[in-house]
């Protein structure tokens, strides 16, 4: 790998060490990461440096960025894997006390992104997304169904799916609603999101933003999947501080009644359930059991997790007095 990176970028690596997930080295005083970029296109990683470029220029802390190669690439190929180098800032101590305040400046800074996206772009394609996901689960939820279940996380799967289809159904309908009922305000658009935002995407003890970990899409997407993430990770905490997070990026730019909805939208629809069991199947033997412990946890919690969904619900009415949001019938009162 070293031999590689010098003929690519003409860097001369003495050590690598592990940091978090990534292979990294250091020079002239700056941490470099090695990201596994395989599975973003070329075109997408333009897009994301272009991000990236903008927010350093916007004087956001904590961003990384993607060094180009001698050759102007963007990645280098090794041993049939793509991977990018990326620099972290030299300032990397994290002081993060009020998540919910960071999270809504840096979505205000990136709301003023001058450029079209169209690789990374996510906006206005939820629904279509969640209904080829749904679809393509529920066609292979019967084809196990018609060769019986095999092992205790196919009996999981197969006996659950109905639920969470159900669920997911809920969801869709509701995000059509939303985009009928109300009007999208200034604050409603695009921005950059992450894949999956939680409460370890800006590590403090070295906080790196990474330009390979965002999309480009409405808001309400970090805060749902920061607070679903809470939900699984830490329900006390979820119950203490899952609020205050919001209040706090409400307090810094305020929501618009088509962004609380939207929230309540993503947190209805079940990702976790679908990321697990796509996991499950995808993974190699080894880490099969990973999956199924997870499967039998989301399972156990999810009547915790209606009791979570009617709590924001109710938070919403009261928030936003003028949003009643239908009631999912079929949820346990």
């Amino acid at each position: 790998m070293k031999k590689t990176i010098f003929e690519e970028y003409g860097i001369k690596v003495q050590e690598m060490t592990k940091l978090g997930d990534y292979d990294s080295f250091y020079l002239h005083q700056t941490h470099f990461l090695l990201i596994p970029v395989t599975h973003i296109d070329e075109e997408e990683l333009y897009e994301l440096y272009q991000l990236s470029q903008f927010m350093l220029e916007k004087r956001e802390p904590y961003i990384s960025s993607i060094v180009l190669t001698k050759k102007n690439h963007m990645f280098f190929e090794k041993d049939e894997a793509k991977y990018a180098i990326i620099k972290c800032s030299s300032y990397t101590q994290g002081r993060f006390n009020q998540i919910g305040r960071e999270l809504a400046r840096f979505h205000q800074k990136a709301r003023s992104y001058p450029y079209q996206v169209s690789k990374t772009q996510r906006i206005g394609q939820w629904k279509f997304l969640w209904e080829k996901r749904l679809d393509q689960l529920e066609s292979f939820w019967m084809g196990r169904v018609h060769n019986q279940p095999l092992n205790q996380f196919e009996k999981m799967f197969v006996e659950s799916f109905p639920y969470y289809l159900g669920l997911a159904e809920n969801a869709i309908q509701y995000l059509v609603d939303t985009e009928l009922d109300e009007e999208p305000q200034p604050i409603d658009s695009g921005t950059i999101c992450h894949h999956r935002f939680n409460s370890t995407t800006w590590n403090p003890i070295m906080c790196v933003k990474l330009p390979t970990e965002w999309v480009f899409d409405h808001g309400s997407r970090d805060i749902a999947e920061y607070m679903r993430h809470l939900f699984f990770e830490n329900q006390e905490e979820l119950k203490i501080n899952g609020f205050s997070f919001l209040e706090d990026y409400d307090r810094t730019t305020p929501l618009s009644a088509f962004s609380w909805r939207l929230i309540y939208s993503r947190l209805l629809f079940p990702i976790h359930y679908f990321e697990c069991v796509e996991n499950y199947y995808l993974s190699q033997e080894d880490d099969k059991p990973f999956f199924e412990e997870k499967m039998n946890e989301i399972l156990k919690n999810s009547s915790q997790y209606e009791s979570f969904l009617r709590s924001y619900s109710s938070m919403l009415s009261m928030k936003t007095k003028r949003i009643v949001v239908p009631t999912v019938e079929w949820m346990s009162s």
